[in-house]
This record gives C-alpha cells, sequence and structure tokens, in this order.
C-alpha cells in the first residue's frame, strides 16, 4: 500500500508505516529542520532501514513544503494521482494547538484550519483509506454554541464519500513507554465497503459511524495485543525499561565518565561516554536492533543546569518520596506538581513539572524539555530519552538545534520539540498493519456479512 505524510514533522508516523511494510510516495512538512530529520532517516536506503520512501522528485522536489502552496502548485498533479488511483493511504497529524486543551484553544488559531488543507488533499488524491492523529481536545467543544473540530471534520469526510471511524486511543497499548492520549481518526472510502452509503442521509453515516467506532476500537485494541506479542514486548513496557542504560549515575551516586558533547562545539555541554547498567530488556532489544552493543545514539546531551536550579531538582525528587511531604501536598510522580507546593517549596510559580515514575510509563511527552524531572537524576531529560519514550529506534537522528527561544523559535523547530510533536512510530507501525492485515476482513465479517469488501 502506497501513502502520503502530511504535517510529517520528523517522521515517526512515516517510520512506522515504512516498518509495517508500506510504500511511502511523499512527505509534506514545512519546517525545514523536522524535514531534514525526516529526509536524512527516511528516504535513503540504510542498514538500519531497507524500505524508505520511493519518493519523485519529478514532481514533488525533495524538500519541506508548505501545504497551501503545495496546494496551489501541485493542485493538478494531485487529482492526477487520485484519477490513477495511485494512493492508498493519506495520514497525518495536523497542529493541534488551537484543539489543545494545554493551550488557549482559539478558534481563530491559523493552525487550526491547516486541518481542512489535509482534508483538501484527501479530496484530490482519493485514498482509499485514510489516518488521522490529533490531541484529544479535538473531540470538545471550542465554541459552547457550535459542533467540536472533531464533528466537523466527519461531516466534511461523510461529505468526500468516507465513512469516519473515530476512538481515543492510549499509544501505551502498543509498547510505548507512554500514556500519550489520542484522538484517532481511520477514515473508510465508502467503495472499500461496498455498501449503498453514498445514496444515504449524512445524519445516518454519522449514526453508523457511532455505531462501529467502538467496534473497530475494540477489535484494535485486540490487535495491539498480538502486536506486541510479535515484537516480544509486555503488556506494559515502563520508563525504566526504557532509558535506564542512558543514566549518568550509577544506584551510589557516582557520576558515570562522560566527554564533551559531540553535537555541539562548546566546552560547556557533556555527555555520557558509553551506555551503562545495561539490562537487556526487550524494548531495548527492539529499539537497538541491528546495532552494536557499543553503538552510542546521538541526542545524548546533557542540560547545564545551574547549581540553583539542581537543588531545586534534587529537592523535588527529595519530597516526591516523603510520605510528610507527599500528604501535605499531595505529590504524587507523573503529576503536574501543585501550585502550593511549588510557590512553599520550591519558590516557582512554574506548573507543569512531572517526575516521571521508573515503573510506569510516562506521561505525555510534550515540546517541553522542563515537562519532566528524571525518576532518580537531577535533571531533565535528553533528547535521545524523550526519543526513547516515544519509540524511536536509537539509530534515528534527528536534525536542526537542541532547543531555541525568543524570535528563533517561530521559524526553527528544535530537536525536542521535533519529537514531542511525534506520532510514536511503535503506534503508528501498529496501525498500519492493522488497516494493511485487518480492516478489510472486519468489514466484511461483522459489519458487512452479505457483501464482500475489496
Amino acid at each position: 500500500m502506497r501513502f502520503i505524510d502530511l504535517f510529517s514533522g520528523c517522521g515517526g508516523l512515516s517510520l512506522g508505516l515504512l516498518n509495517a511494510g508500506f510504500t511511502g510516495l511523499y512527505a509534506i512538512e514545512k519546517n525545514p529542520d523536522a524535514f531534514n530529520s525526516l529526509k536524512s532517516n527516511l528516504v535513503t536506503p540504510s542498514q538500519s532501514l531497507t524500505n524508505c520512501f520511493k519518493w519523485d522528485t519529478s514532481e514533488i522536489p525533495l524538500k519541506n513544503h508548505d501545504i497551501h502552496q503545495l496546494l496551489e502548485d501541485k493542485c493538478n498533479f494531485l487529482e492526477n494521482l487520485g484519477h490513477k488511483q495511485v494512493v492508498d493511504l493519506v495520514v497525518g497529524g495536523p497542529p493541534c494547538q488551537g484543539f489543545s486543551t494545554a493551550g488557549r484553544r482559539d478558534p481563530d488559531d491559523p493552525r487550526s484550519q491547516l486541518v481542512y488543507d489535509y482534508l483538501k488533499v484527501v479530496n484530490l488524491v482519493q485514498p482509499k483509506f485514510i489516518i488521522m492523529e490529533n490531541v484529544k481536545g479535538i473531540t470538545y467543544k471550542i465554541k459552547s454554541d457550535s459542533p467540536s473540530p472533531a464533528h466537523e471534520i466527519k461531516l466534511k469526510l461523510i461529505e468526500l464519500g468516507y465513512l469516519p471511524i473515530t476512538f481515543i486511543e492510549d499509544a501505551s497499548i502498543w509498547g510505548v513507554p507512554q500514556q500519550r492520549i489520542r484522538f484517532i481518526l481511520i477514515g473508510i472510502r465508502f467503495d472499500q465497503i461496498k455498501s449503498q452509503l453514498s445514496n444515504l442521509h449524512t445524519n445516518e453515516i454519522l449514526e453508523i459511524s457511532n455505531q462501529f467506532s467502538p467496534i473497530i476500537k475494540s477489535k484494535l485494541e485486540e490487535f495491539a495485543c498480538k502486536f506486541k506479542k510479535l515484537k516480544g514486548l509486555p503488556e506494559i513496557v515502563n520508563v525504566g525499561e526504557a532509558i535506564h542504560d542512558l543514566k549518568t549515575q550509577c544506584n551510589s551516586k557516582q557520576t558515570y565518565p562522560q566527554i564533551n558533547a559531540t553535537d555541539i562545539n562548546s566546552k560547556l555541554f557533556f555527555q555520557i561516554a558509553s551506555r551503562n547498567n545495561i539490562i537487556n530488556n526487550p524494548y531495548i532489544r527492539l529499539l537497538r536492533k541491528g546495532l552494536e552493543e557499543d553503538y552510542l545514539p546521538s541526542g545524548l546531551r546533557l542540560a547545564n543546569h545551574n547549581e540553583n536550579t539542581l537543588k531545586k531538582f534534587s529537592k523535588i525528587l527529595q519530597d516526591v518520596d516523603c510520605p510528610e511531604q507527599k500528604f501535605k501536598y499531595n505529590l504524587r510522580r507523573r503529576t503536574t506538581l501543585p501550585k502550593p507546593y511549588l510557590e512553599n517549596e520550591i519558590y516557582t510559580k512554574k506548573l507543569i513539572t512531572k517526575v516521571l515514575d521508573k515503573n510506569l510509563p510516562a506521561s505525555t511527552v510534550t515540546t517541553v524539555p522542563e515537562d519532566m524531572l528524571h525518576y532518580d537524576e537531577a535533571r531533565i531529560l535528553t533528547v535521545r530519552e524523550f526519543a526513547r519514550l516515544q519509540s524511536f529506534p536509537d539509530w534515528y537522528n534527528f536534525q536542526g538545534p537542541y532547543t531555541t527561544g525568543g524570535e528563533r523559535r517561530k521559524h526553527s523547530c528544535p530537536k525536542y520539540t521535533q519529537v514531542g510533536n511525534a506520532v510514536p512510530p511503535l503506534m503508528a507501525e501498529g496501525l498500519g498493519l492493522f488497516i494493511k492485515n485487518e480492516l478489510s476482513h472486519i468489514i466484511k465479517k461483522i459489519f458487512f456479512p452479505n457483501v464482500t469488501a475489496l
């Protein structure tokens, strides 16, 4: 099956689909940093990835593209792809800042309108299936007198000839060591069902969608269990299993050897010199498949915390396990530290820091490194540790700056942001295999037993 990835970011969704045996045609991403990460890892064949993109540069140059400009310049080409039925699947996660409950939920945020550009491409290339991933907030009303964005998208898809199947999914069911709650939409073109859906009214199709969505979700979760067994993964992968070998200190708090960071020409930043205290668990084996035992991945630069920050982080790590402090402030790992605790004990108004629990999956990885504190070291995570929690393999390298601020933030997409915005590759691979190997059988056997699904 051939796919196009829209708003592809650094390539998490594409990587998963390529691993599932799909053929990548194009990946559309506006930001050059994020696109260069995808390009350097997924377009050129390598020992780590033999199934890479089959990009036809004669029509769409191999570079970052703004989807508005693409629709304007390549409308005829995209429409021709639809006429020839070249594309089987369109996927993507349109920017979600306007929908996220963590933000201002601004209905006029121009990034919220990009989801409709996604639908314009779908209308032109007419894929058999679509996958859209977004934040759970897309299912909530932004204005009390208007439907949720998710409902509007479903209506538009029905108008375009697709049955929308929607549900909320936790990425951890695919073996991702992270409780990442996301809205998933699977669109099925009417003729793939061979029913008379096109003759029904929109409300009737919506009713079918609402009836089928929980059934498809249940079947998907059953498949996720099989997927994890196929990968040799346990039912739940925790933080400790994902990043234990990238610690800077041993249990006696002695510091492991460090070297100057290899990704920056500065003697002020350091990284660990080798993987330490290695426990060869199934998750690590999966992410390091094909790599030498002593292979040290990129993205290990440690934050250069000042003394005051180190003292604050050390106190948080001590307090979060202290019975008295836990009772006094209701402190818990994996949840936002309470405002009274931060103001009275840490003397800060920052409200988003969470402490990881090594025995559980992480909470949602975001684009802000300060959102997560290591489970037993007084520091934030490295880019590679973020990538491990997102299920990126160790050979995957991220391009661009580590972090940015101020005016540069408007134009660059630092590595932390790329990783935090990505669809976890393991989840993407599982979704791809479900559509490729299971969905048509489910349509035929359960929902339309009297017709033959394609």
